[in-house]
């Protein structure tokens, strides 16, 4: 059993500053394969912040007896820590490093531990960037991080097999260097939780204004409500996504919501129709209290579908009835629109609310 043990100076940013305290440590494991049962760890890499700098370790067996060894030492240097972040560790590093050291004989208890996956965590925001896949690797890519080490875990099995068979210096560098640089890309992948951090926080409005805009290839412009919101974190990509028929766009220290405005004329609806006649001539529905001054030849009983009003003039949507009175450009559906006038952008609880609403559709 082997470990390598490398100092590195410690990220001088906001995202380590914020995530990556004293005590805190990441892990990745490298395995035979997917089965614990049947499978074995031979090596276990794990960063710890220590005050400016960051620890490295790489827990090397090389050969199967030395499993025990190399479990036993990681849990050691665990001592300190009390924060542990993983990649998907949830549901593969810890269950099977679990079962392993069941397996050897030996207990450890990670109860004491608050555990931070960055995969689980981030999750439903990764949803939004249409990514080919949720590895470690194409996160790094999506951040313009670079890598020596151009193997899978999976391809480095043969290559660890191959090791036992005939130790080489060769072989065992490209282990090391694939595990190094998976525990080193943890820590580079924390400005991702800017992204998070924004949609859990409340909304910070900084500017709110209807504009004209002329979308590509329209042959006439379109109003849209941009607002502008301020972030704690920096983003460290420019990313635009959309959902529904709105859209944010994530740049530095700032997000920009931009939402359709519609004009025209929409339909507003009365709940309880048999209360109500339908006026053909005017297409629109009268109560019954008024609709007895109408001659009868110029109305008949309202149903669902015509039991309606009309309002012409500026409207927001909305993907559930987070305002009233909600309007429908025709029949009744989940979203809807809502009045929008100049007293709406200078109620900023209203408006709050409104953004809120929006940016929970996008995780």
């Amino acid at each position: 059993m082997e470990i390598i043990h490398k100092t590195i100076p410690a990220p001088k940013d906001c995202y380590t500053d914020t995530y990556l305290k004293n005590n805190t440590a990441f892990f990745d494991i490298e395995t035979t394969g997917f089965s614990a049962k049947n499978c074995f760890i031979y090596l276990i890499g794990l960063v710890i912040r220590k005050d400016e700098t960051l620890e490295i370790f790489q827990f090397f067996a090389e050969n199967p007896m030395e499993e025990k060894e190399i479990l036993t030492a990681f849990y050691r240097y665990l001592s300190p820590v009390s924060t542990l972040i993983c990649y998907n560790g949830l549901t593969f590093d810890i269950p099977f490093l679990k079962q392993r050291t069941e397996k050897q004989n030996l207990s450890f208890s990670w109860e004491n531990f608050r555990i931070m996956d960055i995969y689980q965590e981030m999750r439903p925001f990764l949803n939004l960037l249409h990514l080919p896949d949720k590895k470690q690797k194409t996160l790094e890519m999506f951040l313009g991080i670079q890598r020596e080490d151009s193997y899978t875990g999976g391809e480095l099995v043969a290559v660890y097999k191959e090791y036992e068979k005939q130790p080489a210096e060769e072989k065992k560098s490209l282990l090391l260097l694939h595990n190094y640089e998976d525990i080193l890309g943890m820590t580079k992948l924390l400005p991702l939780f800017s992204y998070l951090r924004f949609f859990a926080g409340e909304p910070d409005i900084t500017s709110a204004k209807l504009e004209e805009t002329l979308p590509f290839g329209a042959d006439s412009p379109k109003k849209e409500l941009q607002i502008t919101l301020n972030t704690s974190l920096p983003f460290p990509a420019r990313l635009t996504v959309e959902k529904e028929m709105y859209r944010l766009t994530f740049r530095e220290n700032h997000v920009y919501l931009f939402i359709p405005v519609l004009e025209g004329e929409l339909y507003f609806y009365y709940e309880n129709y048999k209360d109500y006649y339908y006026l053909p001539l005017e297409d629109m529905a009268v109560h019954k209290s008024v609709a007895s001054f109408v001659d009868k030849s110029h109305r008949k009983k309202a149903t669902k579908s015509n039991c309606y009003t009309r309002r012409r003039g500026l409207f927001l949507p909305q993907q559930a009835d987070w305002f009233a009175p909600c309007f429908y450009p025709g029949k009744i559906e989940k979203s809807s629109w809502f009045e929008y006038g100049e007293d709406f952008l200078s109620d900023s609880k209203k408006l709050a609310l409104y953004v809120k609403n929006v940016l929970s559709l996008f995780i």
